[in-house]
């Protein structure tokens, strides 16, 4: 697996070179993804301004610059508490090596990207925060995000030290306005007791989409668990349709391609399922996303990323799980990576030690620590090795796939994905066909990449 493992940066690197043809934890997030929903956010809506103190041990180290003196800083993103944890013993690491610069960890679960926005528009944002295509879209073009390039050079970091695939959402002009902070994908997870109360076998990693809704039609007749998980959600389409070799945009990303055979195909086989009642969406089953209907062991399967690893570790302890690769469909096996990253506020009135602190937490001293917790994977291509979990080396496989692609379809992403989120809404709510739907999105995907 480790071999895998290495192949699987080693194909994102690759994609780097066809990034264009690629299309992108992570979502998502997704998002590692708030994910694209790939990242779960299941944390209370509001949450108290957080001061952290030095309280893990760090890996010893220098502060990566020399940092104003008496800088007090303010960090901001989105996660539940389990990732609000590893960003708590981050800034603890942090405070090791900068001693001098105070962190004042401000997490927003809920709807960060249109709180951020107010907050900028208003003068309060913090110094530095998530990013994601969506911000940075809205943030670079007017000049509110730092670039980031300078201080990398006197930092010693250099851009080939990332996975260059997952700078690209973070580029504009050859300037870097933010660092990619971790990635992720996802695998098919599941419950072996579900399995065993239908009396068929475990999923494996040569499963197909047939195989998954093959068993999840028998897991739903128990009437003891629902059968498969996923809710209107752009990110666990995306391998359904990629693995039908389906896009969301054209190589240049001129040009929206959902109106297709491809993406309709699967677009139909999953509304098919959700009329049979073998897919069930996690709100109809009492849960708020797909992850926490398998740690309540609502449903016998869904798709979800590494993050699973530390949410049942800390939320779920006591269930038992595991994970395999993405299913393959009719023409390839295909998966999904999402990216966020770590940017500063141009308007910051400590940019080096808001860059030191965004240079620390992307760094690969930091990022070693937050892999082993199974949180996300490091964006440093020489650290794959750290990835341990059998479950999270089961998810991670699908970077390897040579037809996953990095979420990413230029500047309006956000709004591209959007149209294909509320197109399955609108298929699983009935109030249009498959073909009506995915009409409509595709109309508003193109308006969404001309720039209206």
């Amino acid at each position: 697996m480790k071999a895998k493992t290495f192949g699987m940066l080693s194909c994102l690197i690759a994609i780097t070179m066809l990034l264009a043809a690629c299309g992108t934890a992570a979502t998502t997030a997704a998002p590692a993804t708030q994910p694209p929903a790939a990242v779960p956010t299941t944390a209370p809506a509001t949450a108290a301004p957080t001061k952290v103190a030095a309280t893990t041990e760090a890996p010893k180290s220098t502060c990566p610059l020399p940092a104003e003196d008496g800088a007090k800083i303010v960090f901001s993103g989105w996660g539940d508490t389990s990732e609000q944890k590893i960003y708590t013993d981050s800034i603890a690491r942090f405070k090791d090596v900068c001693p001098g610069i105070s962190v004042d960890y401000q997490p927003i679960p809920d709807k960060f990207q249109d709180k951020l926005k107010a907050m900028m528009a208003g003068g309060t944002a913090p110094d530095v925060f998530y990013v994601d295509d969506q911000l940075m879209t809205a943030f670079q073009p007017s000049g509110q995000l730092l670039a980031l390039d300078d201080y990398m050079k006197q930092a010693g970091v250099s851009r080939d030290g990332f996975i260059p695939a997952l700078l690209t959402i973070f580029t504009a002009d050859g300037k870097t306005y933010a660092l990619p902070k971790d990635w992720g994908t996802l695998g098919l997870v599941y419950i072996p007791a579900a399995f065993k109360e239908a009396g068929i076998p475990e999923p494996t990693a040569n499963w197909t989409w047939d195989d998954m809704r093959t068993a999840a039609q028998k897991i739903a007749a128990t009437g003891k668990y629902a059968g498969f998980c996923m809710g209107a959600d752009w990110a666990r389409f995306a391998p359904f349709a990629f693995s039908n070799g389906g896009a969301f945009a054209s190589s240049d990303n001129k040009t929206a391609t959902l109106d297709t055979p491809e993406v309709k195909t699967m677009a139909t086989f999953v509304a098919d399922m959700f009329k049979e009642k073998s897919l069930v969406r996690p709100a109809d089953i009492g849960a708020s996303w797909c992850g926490e209907a398998i740690g309540k062991q609502l449903v016998g399967m869904t798709t979800e990323g590494g993050w699973m690893v530390n949410t049942m570790k800390t939320t779920f302890p006591d269930v038992a799980w595991k994970a395999v690769e993405i299913p393959s469909g009719p023409k390839t096996r295909a998966d999904v990576i999402f990216t966020n990253g770590i940017g500063v506020n141009a308007s910051t009135k400590y940019p080096i030690a808001s860059a030191a602190f965004a240079i620390f937490l992307t760094g690969e001293a930091n990022q070693g620590e937050i892999v082993k917790t199974g949180f996300a994977y490091s964006t440093h291509p020489d650290q794959a090795n750290l990835i341990v979990d059998v479950n999270d080396q089961a998810i991670a496989a699908g970077g390897l796939l040579p037809d996953t692609r990095v979420a990413y379809w230029g500047p309006y992403t956000g709004k591209v994905n959007d149209a294909v989120s509320k197109a399955l809404d609108r298929i699983f709510l009935g109030d249009q066909t498959v073909d009506e739907s995915i009409a409509q999105a595709q109309t508003e995907a193109q308006a969404a990449l001309d720039g209206k």
